[in-house]
């Protein structure tokens, strides 16, 4: 039988080619960074008020025209209404007068002209996504996170049945082609459509070249390589603001952000296949030419006898990895289990809801701040890259203390962290340098809490449970992003609104999540009936379990 741990102590755990394969996977991760946060340009709301057909020429109508003092009402004294004009009297015989409009009487508009300063177009302008359809733009998003919900699902399974990298190839086409007709949409019906794919597409592509680019490692690189794989994905983030500053036509920004999805198409020949995927199927020759070819890279000599295949049937006893908790956490295979298990008894019942509740909290939070950077004033450009490339110290900061933090007390002090966009709401946007920041401290503490409850989750559900858990758990994050659009559209009625709400749901996650058990220093549960005893004799503030370890240690030496 091939065992690919004792394999890898003769090869290398992160030799050259694991290198290699962790810097394709990298590739992918900053591209999938992308359609992401796409949004915040792709769909900006210009400055708009509503055409008077009477004055405004057919085309290349002038925005701050002089004749808007008497044909449409003015909502303050430096901007005009965006959905009412000031009723015609004659339309027939008007020739764009005050005295052919009546100041007392206002009609909607059906008609609108854009500024075009900043953006020569967007959605929002080809498609008049504002006032009465308004609410079509934040939902972009929601298909987006919808997308990503069904194809974890569905690709997930694909990729299970067929290996990793038919569909890491079906995630590229899906990526490529939805994106490149939403570049040519001709109605937001179909953009919203095509987002839908995308996200499919996009979660499945970084799901698989995770996979890829990780599980090939030795066991103490791999929380190393699964927190930098991150990092690239916040690049590509930050990547779409640069692209921004240069294409200011939606179309084609949406086309740059696509193409370059196409290059992984080469990944079919040039990335290898999962070894372990292939011992699970039996295709044990197919693995044993990719370890081969590995010794090879990494210039190391393999023993033949590790290469031996038994010439009885092979025995399926090796996990399939297939998500990052199983990854991180190998675990053997398990029989059929649901959610509805953890729902049964009373502490894990509390236990999961609040993880359930903190998961779709940190994912609202961290999108929905993702997508609220252009509307921090100032510079958009400027503010929207320095929200994504902050994330980058936050991984960081997770790599250096992740295994010594205290898990709920860490997660508690950073979503208070992220809760100081508050005080946004007190300041009203009148110091632009102090609202970037502390938008930029709440970003910092949202994208460590996520890193960080990602592995206390694992941490908690017990071992049998443990893939169950976290599944749940991402499902319940996607509903958490699919709110993130909706929410910060609210901008529209008050700029601070969004803000507001992330910080309240972040100050509440970081409540509810120091009722859970402390995991730092403790022995984990193995079952429903440990996790049921688990923790039960620790407070709201206990800290560790360093401490009951060296007691039991003392005792067993006396």
């Amino acid at each position: 039988m091939l065992e690919v741990d004792t394999i890898l102590e003769h090869i290398g755990k992160f030799g050259r080619f694991q290198r290699i394969t962790f810097a394709l996977g990298c590739f992918c991760a900053l591209l999938c960074g992308m359609p992401v946060v796409q949004d915040s340009f792709v769909m900006f709301n210009n400055p708009h008020r509503c055409a008077v057909p009477v004055c405004d020429p057919d085309s290349d109508a002038d925005y701050d025209a002089e004749y808007l003092n008497y044909t449409v009402p003015a909502d303050d004294e430096y901007t005009w209404s965006q959905c009412e004009k000031f009723f015609v009297v004659e339309p027939e015989n008007a020739s764009c007068i005050p005295e052919d409009f009546d100041e007392d009487k206002t009609v909607k508009c059906h008609k609108w002209v854009y500024d075009t300063s900043l953006f020569q177009s967007s959605t929002v302008s080809d498609f008049d996504l504002v006032c009465d359809r308004a609410y079509l733009s934040p939902l972009a998003s929601t298909c987006y996170m919808a997308g990503m919900l069904v194809g974890s699902i569905v690709l997930g399974d694909i990729s299970d049945r067929f290996g990793r990298k038919v569909a890491l190839i079906i995630s590229v086409l899906l990526i490529g082609v939805s994106g490149i007709l939403s570049a040519v949409s001709p109605n937001i019906i179909m953009f919203l459509i095509t987002r839908v794919f995308t996200g499919m597409g996009g979660v499945a592509l970084f799901a698989t070249v995770f996979i890829l680019a990780v599980e090939f490692v030795g066991a103490e690189y791999r929380t190393f390589c699964g927190i930098l794989i991150e990092i690239p994905f916040a690049l590509g983030e930050a990547t779409v603001g640069v692209l921004a500053m240069g294409i200011r036509d939606w179309r084609w920004l949406q086309a740059a952000i696509t193409a370059p999805f196409f290059l992984c198409i080469t990944y079919w020949w040039f990335m290898p296949e999962s070894v372990r995927w292939l011992i699970s199927k039996g295709r044990n020759a197919e693995a044993v030419k990719i370890i081969e070819k590995a010794a090879k890279v990494n210039k190391a000599t393999l023993p033949k006898e590790l290469l031996q295949i038994p010439d009885d049937k092979f025995e399926e006893d090796i996990a399939v990895i297939s998500s990052k908790a199983d990854l991180l956490n190998p675990q053997e295979k398990q029989r059929s289990k649901t959610v509805l298990d953890l729902l049964r008894t009373p502490n894990m019942r509390k236990r999961s809801i609040n993880l359930f509740f903190c998961w779709a909290v940190c994912t609202l939070c961290y999108y929905g701040l993702s997508q609220n950077a252009g509307n921090l004033g100032g510079d958009i450009f400027l503010s929207f890259i320095l929200t994504m490339l902050i994330e980058i110290p936050s991984y960081i900061f997770c790599w250096l203390v992740l295994d010594s933090l205290v898990r709920k007390n860490s997660f508690s002090f950073l979503t208070f962290l992220a809760f100081e966009i508050k005080f946004l709401f007190e300041i009203k946007f009148q110091v632009e340098w102090l609202m970037l920041t502390l938008s930029l401290v709440g970003k910092f503490g949202m994208s460590a809490a996520f890193a960080i409850i990602y592995v206390y989750s694992a941490e908690i559900f017990p071992t049998d449970y443990r893939s169950v858990g976290i599944g749940a758990c991402s499902m319940f994050a996607r509903v958490g992003g699919m709110l993130a659009g909706p929410i910060a559209s609210l901008s529209e009625f008050y700029q601070s609104l969004p803000l507001l709400i992330f910080g309240l749901l972040s100050i509440i996650s970081g409540l509810l999540v120091v009722f859970l058990p402390e995991t730092v220093g403790c022995e984990l549960p193995l079952n429903l009936e440990e996790s049921e005893e688990f923790g039960k004799d620790q407070g709201v503030l206990y800290f560790t379990c360093w401490g009951q370890k060296n007691e039991v240690k003392e005792s067993e030496t006396q």
